[in-house]
């Protein structure tokens, strides 16, 4: 898919819906993302009405003869008093809303986003009078009696209704954000269920009464008083005091499990068929709760909700207090991944919000890096290694279309805008901390949590916090990392030579970036002993280290915990890869293969190369092209391991759709001789000795899941 960068946008939150949905298919070593279509189309928000809009708002109110050219973000939303009665059956919506706000100036128009699908029927000012106000797409422009003076609250309410059924009316092209149905419903924030602000950073409080079927339940964010029944319908109503993002309400039949952690209260909602994961994923989930408090500062709520939502809609979305997930990433064990991500956003998003667009690492590249500071805590060192050096992929898959500081300028819904403000935000993140020290890092992350809670935060301010935690001015690292793109490609040359007490390398590094200014992690790998590390601080192209060893040095590594942005030859191959899977997520096979073959380009022996590229051809149903692949892909290095066993499995499969029995059986007994249940691999291959596999739905393998 190509960016449609005549519609760019600089929404951070709806950039989340992305990422929770990667997350949830890159849970094991072999991910591959299904079927993204829906997270990858571009965001199509109407955002002009016709000539004809125009000349009838001329006609109707002299005064917003230039509607169209006075911006909605000259106010601010406030605060929402809204009242909803939801009917599962129909998959209507009732509602009415109290919008407050506040200009900043002398206002006449203003402009408000609603789901396209809900219709507005009545609307006045706060002294009840009508007011003229026209719907078009998902604009909503409103003609105000009269000039609403500058910095004084002033009011809107309305009526509205519609249907919740399908994706059409989306803010997000072929995407449910929200649905109401019998098997239950969701409403989340970006749904644009009620009438929001153009301004998707706008933080705000919320009084919500939302009434359901007498057998459901509801769950949002605040305080929630006791249910109101009245015969066949019941009532639930929530109270959110902070200036945040509140707006997010699900309903259904859920199984209520309450679970406690030491500074933690969790409640779960799953559904039938989850229940036995209730208790696993409560523990967890109290567990990476008290973390984050601990490394970010306590919240003010220690309570929070986990809700399981449908399928058919993004795999995580979290509000204050709130974090909905969908059945296909309840896994067993805990998808950790997933769920530390959306936990994080309670602090980076609920807490604290970027200032601009162009902040939006402050959401994003901090959730993605918290959720690798909890498998640095729980999985140990080398299991974060290894999530950094994925995330390191990822942000140099687009890292040269734009410095982070100008993410505004990205579409949400695009690769590149993962890699940068996802990805390349928590690689930034990752080398600040190594940069300052932990002590430091963390400071800077409690002091913005404490002074700027439910509020904005700039880069600048966070920069102020940096230097003001760890006691260094660094211009140089936001103006290198953030400001600007470009990443080192480095170079090592070194010899031994012995001493009295054993041996020492004297070697220099090189990279090509002129105004590099970084500490440089040497590692040196000797016999029989834990390798030795250095910290060389180098500024400009080159620096020299010294490194003394007790026994042999055996070789010599830069940057071995991926701690710096960087390039070298297998970083490339790597990178070359990422793109082609995002291809794959956007269905682009035919894209796909001829980027697989860049990746053989430069190693013509890669496993994973010919494997992917024979997924592809048979996704195509081109089996003989795939039946070679599968061959080159055992023929070759066989990395990563399970390759092999998979590799048979789908030759397996080929045979059987193409009639050939014994030899799928053939491929069914090597498959079993691996000893490789990588995702079931063994299972599928018993599976398909006692039935044949039939070519169905999808040809996309299990490992790629």
């Amino acid at each position: 898919m190509k960016s449609d960068r005549s519609e760019q946008s600089s929404n951070p939150l709806a950039g989340h819906l992305l990422r929770a949905a990667r997350l949830q298919t890159n849970s094991t070593a072999m991910s591959e993302a299904a079927d993204l279509k829906a997270l990858v189309n571009s965001a199509r928000v109407w955002r002009a009405g016709t000539a004809f809009f125009v000349l009838l708002l001329f006609v109707l109110a002299p005064s917003l003869a230039a509607a169209q050219a006075e911006s909605s973000s000259h106010y601010v939303v406030t605060h929402y008093v809204i009242k909803a009665t939801l009917d599962p059956a129909t998959h209507g919506i009732t509602a009415s809303a109290r919008i407050d706000f506040v200009p900043e100036s002398d206002l006449s128009t203003l402009n408000l986003n609603l789901a396209s699908s809900l219709q507005v029927k009545d609307m006045t000012d706060g002294a009840g009078q009508n007011v003229v106000f026209h719907q078009e797409g998902q604009q909503l422009t409103v003609a105000m009696n009269g000039p609403q003076a500058g910095g004084k609250t002033a009011s809107l309410n309305m009526d509205y209704a519609g249907t919740l059924s399908t994706a059409e009316g989306s803010p997000v092209e072929d995407l449910k954000l929200a649905y109401v149905s019998p098997e239950g419903s969701y409403l989340l924030y970006p749904a644009h269920w009620f009438p929001v602000n153009e301004n998707p950073l706008n933080r705000f409080s919320a009084s919500m009464s939302i009434t359901v079927p007498a057998d459901e339940v509801v769950i949002a964010s605040g305080r929630a008083s006791s249910p109101v029944r009245n015969g066949n319908s019941v009532t639930y109503t929530f109270d959110y005091d902070k200036a945040s993002f509140p707006g997010t309400v699900i309903a259904g039949k859920y199984s209520v499990e309450p679970a406690t952690a030491v500074g933690a209260d969790v409640t779960l909602y799953f559904k039938a068929g989850h229940e036995k994961l209730a208790q696993s994923y409560g523990a967890a989930a109290g567990s990476i709760f008290t973390f984050f408090s601990d490394k970010f500062g306590p919240l003010q709520n220690h309570h929070l909700s986990l809700v399981e939502i449908d399928d058919d809609t993004v795999g995580g979305y979290s509000a204050p207090g709130l974090v909905a997930l969908a059945s296909r990433t309840l896994t067993d064990p805990v998808n950790a991944e997933i769920l530390a991500h959306e936990i994080s956003h309670q602090w980076w998003r609920c807490l604290v919000s970027p200032a601009t667009g162009d902040d939006a690492f402050l959401d994003e590249g901090l959730a993605t890096y918290s959720s690798a500071l909890w498998t640095e805590e729980s999985a140990g060192e080398s299991a974060f290694e290894s999530t950094m050096h994925n995330v390191m992929v990822q942000s140099l898959s687009h890292e040269e279309v734009s410095p982070i500081a100008q993410a505004s300028h990205l579409h949400e819904f695009t690769p590149e805008y993962q890699s940068i403000v996802f990805d390349k935000g928590a690689m930034v993140l990752h080398m600040l901390r190594w940069v300052i020290g932990d002590n430091a890092f963390w400071k800077t992350l409690q002091t913005m949590a404490t002074q700027d809670a439910y509020k904005t935060v700039s880069t600048a301010q966070f920069q102020k916090f940096a230097e003001q935690s760890s006691d260094q001015h660094l211009t140089y690292f936001f103006a290198q990392w953030v400001d600007s793109t470009g990443v080192p490609q480095f170079k090592r040359s070194w010899a031994v030579y012995r001493t009295q007490k054993g041996f020492q390398v004297v070697g220099k590094v090189e990279q090509d970036l002129d105004i590099f200014k970084m500490p440089v992690e040497i590692r040196v790998t000797v016999e029989g002993r834990k390798p030795t590390t250095a910290r060389v601080d180098m500024e400009g192209t080159t620096a020299d280290f010294t490194i003394d060893t007790l026994t042999r040095p055996l070789h010599v590594e830069i940057d071995p915990g991926s701690r710096l942005l960087k390039y070298d030859d297998q970083i490339k191959t790597e990178v070359e890869m990422a793109k082609a899977d995002q291809l794959v997520q956007q269905q682009a096979y035919l894209e796909a293969i001829k980027q697989y073959q860049q990746v053989l380009d430069l190693n013509k022996n890669s496993s994973l190369a010919h494997y992917r590229i024979g997924e592809n051809l048979l996704r195509m149903r081109n089996y003989n092209a795939a039946v070679e692949s599968f061959r080159d892909a055992l023929n070759g290095d066989l990395q990563p391991k399970w390759v092999e066993v998979w590799s048979h499995l789908m030759l397996g499969r080929i045979f059987d759709i193409t009639g050939q029995r014994d030899r799928a059986l053939n491929e069914y007994q090597r498959a079993l001789q691996t000893n490789d249940n990588t995702q079931g691999a063994i299972d599928l291959a018993n599976q398909y000795i006692q039935k044949p596999y039939t070519d169905s739905n999808s040809q996309v393998s299990e490992a790629s899941k």
